[in-house]
């Protein structure tokens, strides 16, 4: 079906070069990850993305707009090959709305390192430190009324996070040697009951260098999931595998009061299984917020953020407060150099860390080498203390066309 997908958007977007402007672009990366306190590589790939983007109909007045990203990946060591469909849309302008099918990514969040309104799309969590958005496929309307706009999404088909490899997980205390696990995924069928929908509001105002205001609503199933455990004998047990239904309501703030300011806040509150919204069951509801102040001098920019988390736990155990510092430095050093520094320090348990230090290098028009790696603080308990043994580092070399 994927391999089918994929020659389907290709071939319509080929067919339509009579009609469409067209612009092809896409890049080739050859990456090499290591562990640095052990010999395990960490990723050795080498990436070919192509992506086509164009317009339907007269350049200068286009009815519509189209796109399609393909991602080939090669192991040069195994030679083992994946290929995927990223981003595959088309757009329909239709007066002040736009109409938009196929595989698509939803980004409503406004902050930079955490992301409480980004709901709709799972997360590609194989790299936990480093997340990226799965395009999903989906309908979009946004509509444009000048100030105030509205983008609302309805995803027909249910699509799952990619999980982190065993190493990034916490250890099951039921695995255990002569201990069997049977595990039942229960993933969501397609029918109407699990049709996911949500929207986005926005209103921009002219109060200081301008301000926006956001509100987020969302329904649908969580893209991750929730393991329940049952002793089945002396030593056996089976792990259901469940993807909880969640609502979502969230709000959003932008103002830029000027001098090279940008002040941000964001908050979404999150209940599961239907529980009543305003008085949840024990560990069915939590509370994300994230408030930041992004400063610009020059080249260099600075974001400071803190992330307030809250979930509410069960009758036995209480609920779970967590307190989170963020603090990134990016900035370009001539025409070629570009540096980035991103700290994270959970106050949480006595405290946890992860410092990533990244240089991108110009090599020449097209050409960059980039190398970056992640540290962690903390004892073993801890939220990053746990990936201590994980310190990783990758250098990638990328041409893009």
């Amino acid at each position: 079906m994927k391999r089918f997908l994929i020659a389907l958007f290709v071939a319509a977007s080929m067919c339509a070069t009579a009609l469409c402007a067209q612009d092809f672009s896409g890049s080739i990366e050859t990456r090499l990850g290591w562990y640095w306190d052990s010999p395990d590589l960490e990723a050795r790939t080498q990436v070919a993305d192509g992506r086509i983007d164009g317009t339907i109909g007269q350049p200068d007045t286009p009815a519509g707009q189209y796109s399609v990203r393909v991602k080939v990946s090669l192991d040069p060591v195994t030679a083992a090959t994946s290929l995927s469909l990223g981003e595959a849309w088309i757009k329909v302008f239709a007066g002040p709305f736009d109409l938009s099918f196929g595989n698509q990514v939803v980004a409503w969040s406004v902050c930079d390192a955490f992301w409480p309104s980004d709901v709709v799309n799972p997360w590609d969590l194989s790299f936990p430190v480093d997340p990226v958005r799965m395009p999903v496929p989906l309908a979009r309307v946004a509509w444009n009324g000048g100030p105030v706009s509205l983008d609302l999404v309805a995803q027909p088909w249910w699509v799952a996070a990619a999980m982190p490899a065993a190493r990034w997980l916490p250890t099951n205390p039921l695995a255990a040697p002569g201990f069997t696990l049977t595990y039942v995924d229960d993933r969501p069928a397609l029918d109407w009951e699990n049709v996911a929908y949500g929207g986005h509001l926005k209103a921009s105002l002219d109060l200081l260098q301008g301000l926006d205001l956001g509100a987020t609503f969302y329904r649908g199933r969580l893209s991750t999931p929730r393991a329940v455990a049952t002793i089945t004998g002396m030593s056996s047990a089976v792990i259901a595998l469940e993807y909880d239904t969640a609502t979502v309501a969230g709000a959003d703030l932008v103002l830029a009061p000027g001098a090279g300011i940008l002040l941000k806040t964001e908050w979404a509150y999150t209940t599961l299984r239907d529980t009543d919204f305003l008085e949840p069951e024990a560990a069915a509801a939590s509370l994300e917020g994230v408030s930041g102040v992004e400063y610009s001098i020059g080249s260099f920019r600075v974001i400071g953020e803190y992330v307030y988390d809250w979930t509410k736990g069960d009758t036995a155990a209480g609920d779970i407060t967590r307190h989170t510092a963020v603090l990134i430095v990016s900035g370009d050093i001539g025409s070629r150099l570009s540096l980035r520094v991103a700290g994270i320090y959970d106050f949480t348990d006595d405290g946890s860390g992860m410092v990533t230090p990244q240089v991108t290098y110009t090599l020449a028009d097209g050409l960059s080498l980039s190398c970056v790696s992640f540290f962690f603080m903390g004892d073993s308990t801890t939220r990053y203390g746990a990936w201590k043994d994980n310190a990783v580092g990758r250098i990638a070399l990328k041409y893009s066309f």
